[in-house]
């Protein structure tokens, strides 16, 4: 393996494990964003304009898509949970206008 190769490795595994990462933290706190939770109200806050939120939501539907089936859909399911919320990306920005404007 050449340096060069060693490097696009590098940048791309590294790319991934950040977008992994990072689209955690921003899906769970979008979830917890739709259940009113004022901790998520207080990160949005602090870290968002309602743009730069936008397009982080856009970049990580895929990882709040797949949070939301494990961590609501999922429970709701095998009966660990009664009530399940809806989601829809429009809501979630909804909420996040109302805090951000």
């Amino acid at each position: 393996m050449s340096d060069l190769q060693f490097w696009e490795y590098f940048f791309i595994i590294g790319s991934i494990l950040t977008y992994i990462c990072w689209g955690f933290v921003f899906a769970i706190q979008a979830l917890l964003l739709m259940h009113g939770r004022p901790e998520a109200v207080e990160w949005l806050k602090g870290r968002y304009s309602y743009k730069s939120f936008r397009r982080e939501m856009v970049a990580f539907m895929p990882m709040i898509y797949l949070f939301y089936i494990l961590l609501e859909i999922v429970p709701g399911i095998i009966g660990l949970e009664s009530a399940v919320i809806k989601f829809s990306p429009g809501e979630l920005l909804e909420r996040a206008t109302e805090v951000l404007k």
